[in-house]
């Protein structure tokens, strides 16, 4: 505590010899003192004079000093409290610093021992006053400012949302591309082996052929008509069929999984700070396989793609945009729903359309869709940032995004990106396109 600062000081103690001197010890540094022996005139006490600091001994008669403790809390959060106990016990002093106690001091105490506590109890307690004081001044500067203040912290919050998005979607590729590794070599030799095993069935199959055949032409009719008898019975002519048929689709199987595993690679490889020439319907595709669980069940999905230039982009950025699209237009739809995707180049513009005919969205909220945190999703379901971001990652590529809806009957999505041959800063960061 600063030199030369006094206090009022409160000693509450039943023992009156004890508390005149703690008194004397605090007057001596200039301190003025009062002392009170039961609860009651403690709390008189303190409504009629004010007190900075209380030195209260945890055990009193009729209410303990641990209640005293809890009452003058409630009531004087200002004050600075000392307990002071006779009880060896570090539990019982804990739990008094738990009830918001500034210290506690054991009996019997020495001078310098109390003046010290007493003063860094003080010190403790002008801090938190200061704090709070500093507080209360940030405060009304906050709501003079609130306007201003609020846009900045509203581009904060997307902008650190944005950096986590971009370091969630730098882990997923790292993950990725450790599944694709461990899922594209089992999967490799599996349809290696399917290839081998279709190319056994066939010559089983031929060589069951002439077997018949030769058994036909020489054996005895009473041979052929057994023969004939066991590969009906044993269904040989249906199992080669089935075999033939079973292995095709376990090709298509295995390609599928290829090609979900690439377009996980190409949706979640980190290419944040990578421009790269680019397919927007690759881009789109690759985007549809790793959607495709959330659309299969309930959705038809058409894709009316065109002949598109490459154009420079952040592909994984783009994917980003057409996945949120794709999930809320999933959302949108409770069953048997269609998606149509049509992409086109028109004179050196790259348009993408991206409609459903789900439940669409009310014209009050329509104007607000790309407002960041805006969402009508239930608490936990939906954080309002997603189709905020994309917008900011289509004006990044220097495009436009817009939507039009009608309740009941739909919506549809315009995305509309220049091709260009690089990508430069723009004014105020991000990223613009550029044919130069």
């Amino acid at each position: 505590m600063p030199s030369g600062t006094t206090m009022q000081v409160l000693v509450v103690d039943d023992e009156p010899e004890i508390c005149a001197l703690y008194c004397r010890w605090l007057e001596q540094e200039g301190h003025t003192c009062r002392a009170a022996h039961s609860a009651t005139a403690a709390l008189a006490e303190l409504g009629s004079t004010p007190c900075d600091l209380m030195l209260l001994d945890i055990n009193m008669p009729e209410v303990t000093g641990i209640e005293i403790l809890q009452e003058v809390k409630e009531g004087y959060p200002d004050l600075a409290v000392v307990i002071v106990t006779a009880m060896q016990d570090r539990e019982i002093a804990f739990g008094a610093m738990r009830l918001g106690a500034d210290g506690y001091l054991n009996k019997p105490a020495g001078k310098m021992e109390l003046t010290l506590l007493a003063a860094n109890a003080m010190m403790r307690r002008q801090v938190e006053r200061e704090h709070r004081r500093r507080q209360e001044e940030l405060s009304g500067l906050v709501s003079e400012r609130n306007a201003k203040l609020a846009a900045a912290y509203e581009e904060l919050q997307r902008s650190h949302h944005q950096i986590l998005q971009q370091e969630k979607m730098a882990a997923i590729g790292q993950l990725a591309a450790g599944v694709a590794h461990e899922i594209n070599n089992p999967t490799g030799f599996i349809a290696s082996n399917l290839g081998t095993l279709g190319k056994y069935i066939e010559r089983l199959a031929a060589c069951i052929r002439e077997q018949g055949e030769l058994l036909a032409a020489h054996a005895p009719a009473e041979t052929v008509s057994q023969h004939l008898a066991s590969r009906q019975r044993l269904k040989i002519d249906y199992i080669l069929k089935d075999a033939a048929d079973l292995i095709d689709e376990s090709k298509e199987g295995t390609e599928r999984i290829k090609k979900i595993v690439q377009g996980l690679k190409n949706f979640s490889r980190k290419d944040q700070e990578v421009c790269q020439l680019s397919n927007i319907n690759d881009c789109i595709e690759s985007t549809l396989n790793i959607v495709w669980n959330e659309l299969k069940y309930k959705t038809t999905v058409s894709k009316e793609l065109g002949t598109l230039p490459l154009t420079a982009c952040f592909p994984q950025q783009l994917n980003q945009v057409f996945m949120n699209v794709l999930v809320n237009a999933a959302h949108a739809i409770t069953a048997n729903g269609e998606i149509h995707i049509r992409t086109r180049d028109e004179n050196g513009v790259i348009a993408i359309t991206i409609a459903d005919n789900g439940c669409g969205i009310p014209p009050e909220n329509l104007a607000r869709i790309f407002e960041p945190f805006f969402t009508t999703k239930e608490v936990g379901k939906g954080t309002g940032l997603g189709m905020s971001i994309s917008a900011e990652i289509v004006k990044r590529h220097h495009g436009e995004i817009s939507v039009a809806s009608e309740v009941g009957r739909g919506t549809t999505f315009t995305i509309t990106l220049p091709v260009s041959e690089r990508l430069e800063p723009r004014e105020g960061g991000g990223i613009g396109a550029t044919t130069d």
